[in-house]
């Protein structure tokens, strides 16, 4: 069988909003964002999967190239965002806010 054939776009759809839905439920369940971070990194990689069928099955090479770029470019920036996060950036800010509504 040919690629086209097994790999159809409502598969790759379906399968990925399966995943997203396992995910952001097991998320929600445990308040959990290791989980909510897997649940974006599960969107990133469904758009890759988009990217790449259509560049390969060849409907419009042009925008799976686009879309393969961007999605890789959007994986980035959430593994970068996900490792390098400052969480005591938010503290200090939520106890700036609170001193500002304090004082007024």
């Amino acid at each position: 069988m040919k690629y086209a054939q097994i790999f159809i776009d409502s598969r790759i759809r379906n399968a990925t909003l399966i995943v997203l839905l396992i995910c952001m439920s097991i998320a929600w369940l445990f308040d959990s964002d290791y989980w909510y971070n897997i649940a974006v990194l599960m969107v990133a990689v469904s758009f890759i999967l988009h990217g790449v069928n259509d560049y390969i099955v060849g409907k419009n090479k042009a925008r799976g190239t686009v879309i393969i770029l961007l999605s890789v470019l959007f994986t980035l920036y959430n593994l970068l965002r996900i490792f390098f996060y400052d969480e005591n950036k938010n503290v200090i800010l939520a106890r700036n806010e609170e001193f500002l509504c304090l004082r007024e």
